[in-house]
């Protein structure tokens, strides 16, 4: 694990030092500076793991087993469960410090009110909601809309204390900590929460996030999760050996698919919980085929697939620091399988027993060999940059006095040469093609939602809502429509967000491409010139309508074609209302992904402008830089001598 931290110092000192070799060298300022600020952004390098899940996988078990010590409590519900981040403590926040950030309190009345419509009831403030939570029937929920209401009294239980917290933070201890992680009626109302504490996996600088589960209610864990499943550096996702991929992990899963080719390198980790539960090596086997093969449906070939027991890991964990109280030690027994007596199973034994060591090799070589390496190669890439142009003011300077004033006068056209090539550049085609890539991608959404319009169908209207058991079937009926409504606005949301991560990576390929156009031009002119590499830009994932431009009204009549359950699933009854609501679905859909197609245009049409402005200012940077370098070295001002002993010293930093 210290490798991690150790490289990243390393290559950070080396630019340091090659940086301070070349801030006095004329032209030379920018490209020091530069040089620096890598250097700090290393030094305080932060590699984010995403850890993501259905309720109940044992993410949290996984997560202590991570730390190596029982840190993470088990959250009670996935509807109220907040986002965890776990820090490297600070001057600020020392360990075992932590920071509740609380919703405002207009996004607890948004989630409420969003809750509150499953149940066909509206209010217009957030007291008026919870006020009608007694018009619901408890005889009469659905089980889609379960955890909706235990929402919505988890709210009306906390609200009384946390209502004059809401929209700020609170500094608190662990033991509070626990409270609102465990305690519905406090996790409802936390935004997110920070803990800053010191183990082995923080010490590195690692920050892990624990994600609610992809079962989460709350609207905008959606978009979180996307953020942190692009933006992370490692994105680890879990699931319970003995549970079948529920919907939501579906859902969260097909995202996954759709993005994972945008991603520069497979970043994403599989871990199958509870793996001591296999009977044998060959069910463990099957389970991990089973898993494999669901991943595959969604998208995601070739995963990387780890079976660990993470109580086992633990305990080892526990063990080691001779923290093993007497009931854990009875389970660490059975699960080491080691009879009462006799000596305890080493730590170490138990951890590689429990898979979590096979993982932990895998996952440090991500970060170490593949993460840490793209940073110090980067930075290598900025030092041989300094070298070879130090190398070429310096033949400049040894040239004799006759061919340096004819270089001079050279140079002089070939820096104006230069700057008019670079801004006479054509950047309408690259436009084009952006405007192009982004209407093929869209057009591609709409085909895609119908694909699946079966499925989504399917668990919507099910046997185990639609059943004559007393209930109201109108009702359940009403209940049914309303999410499928949900679960395709939801879809589509989801492919937009998608469309959004693959134009932002068609809009770094352009960029690319333009600063070697650039270079191309460059070196036509100054043949000792490289520019920078192009710098990749974070896009903001816009927030996208979370229900359809459609009244539930409008699929009424589709509604009627029900007569009962025996017809509807034993007949054609089924088949029937499925193609008028497909019908009928065609225009909303097509009205929803034309207003998102609108905005992401004008996004990354006014995204490309500024790209194209900044990325030509940097190239006329670096031009001026350069030649003012050049006429330095022609004119002698530079001393030789140690412009030479610069040269040698910030080659030995590339060896």
């Amino acid at each position: 694990m210290n490798q991690l931290r150790d490289k990243l110092v390393a290559a950070a000192e080396r630019l340091r030092r090659a940086s301070h070799e070349i801030v006095s060298v004329p032209g030379m300022q920018q490209q020091a500076q530069a040089m620096q600020e890598r250097a700090e952004r290393l030094t305080a390098n932060r590699f984010t793991v995403a850890l993501f899940g259905a309720f109940s996988a044992g993410k949290s078990s996984f997560a202590n087993a991570l730390m190596g010590d029982l840190v993470l409590p088990v959250s009670p519900n996935p509807t109220t469960a907040a986002i965890n981040k776990i820090m490297p403590p600070s001057a600020e926040h020392p360990h075992g410090t932590v920071r509740v950030v609380l919703k405002q309190r207009d996004a607890v009345e948004q989630d409420v009110l969003r809750s509150l419509a499953v149940f066909g009831l509206h209010a217009a403030s957030l007291e008026g909601a919870l006020s009608e939570l007694n018009k619901i029937d408890v005889a009469q929920i659905p089980p889609t809309a379960k955890p909706h209401y235990t929402f919505l009294k988890a709210v009306t239980k906390g609200l009384p204390e946390m209502d004059t917290h809401l929209g700020g933070e609170l500094i608190v201890d662990m033991q509070a900590f626990k409270s609102f992680v465990a305690k519905e009626e406090k996790a409802c109302f936390a935004e997110y929460i920070e803990l800053f504490y010191s183990c082995p996996l923080t010490d590195q600088g690692i920050v892990l996030v624990d994600t609610p589960g992809a079962d989460s209610i709350n609207a905008r864990h959606t978009g979180v999760a996307f953020e942190y499943m692009k933006n992370a550096d490692a994105v680890l996702f879990v699931t319970y050996y003995n549970h079948a991929f529920s919907q939501a992990d579906r859902e969260f899963l097909l995202q996954m698919g759709r993005v994972k080719d945008t991603f520069e390198m497979d970043k994403m980790f599989f871990i199958v919980n509870a793996a001591d539960l296999a009977a044998s090596e060959e069910e463990l086997q099957g389970v991990i085929a089973h898993v494999e093969k669901n991943l595959l449906t969604c998208g995601i070939r070739l995963p990387r697939i780890y079976p660990v027991s993470s109580q086992t890991a633990l305990l080892a964990r526990m063990h080691e620091k001779g923290k093993l109280a007497a009931s854990a030690e009875k389970v660490y027994r059975q699960r080491t399988q080691t009879a009462e007596g006799a000596p305890l199973m080493p730590a170490e034994e138990a951890f590689k027993l429990s898979g979590m060591a096979a993982f932990e090799t895998a996952f440090l070589r991500f970060t170490i060999d593949e993460l840490t390496q793209i940073a110090v190669n980067a930075a290598m890439g900025e030092i041989r940059r300094a070298y070879d142009t130090l190398t070429e003011f310096m033949r400049m300077a040894q040239s004799g006095e006759d061919e340096r004033l004819a270089r001079k006068e050279a140079a002089s056209k070939a820096q104006s040469d230069t700057l008019a090539a670079v801004a006479a550049l054509s950047t309408a085609s690259y436009e084009r093609d952006l405007a192009k890539e982004r209407e093929e991608l869209l057009y591609y959404v709409k085909q895609r939602l119908f694909f699946r319009f079966n499925e989504l169908f399917n668990f919507a209207f099910n046997p185990a809502v639609l059943k004559e058991d007393g209930r109201s079937m109108k009702q359940a009926l009403q209940g049914c429509l309303t999410d499928l409504l949900r679960s395709i606005s939801y879809d589509l949301a989801q492919e937009l967000r998608a469309t959004t991560l693959r134009l932002e990576k068609f809009l770094s390929k352009q960029g690319a491409a333009l600063v070697s156009a650039w270079q191309k031009d460059v070196h036509a002119y100054a043949a000792g010139l490289t520019l920078a590499p192009y710098q990749q830009r974070q896009v903001e994932t816009l927030a996208f309508a979370e229900e359809l431009p459609v009244s539930v009204e409008a699929f009424q009549p589709a509604l009627g074609l029900f007569k009962n359950t025996k017809d509807f699933f034993e007949q054609d009854g089924k088949l029937k209302l499925r193609e008028e609501l497909e019908k009928r679905m065609q225009e909303p859909v097509a009205a929803y992904v034309a207003t998102g197609s609108e905005q992401l245009g004008e996004q990354f049409s006014a995204l490309f402008s500024e790209m194209v402005a900044t990325e030509r200012n940097r190239v006329v940077e670096q031009i001026n830089e350069y030649f003012t370098g050049l006429f330095a070295a022609l004119d002698m001002t530079v001393d030789l001598e140690e412009l030479g002993a610069k040269v040698n010293r910030v080659a030995a930093e590339l060896e």
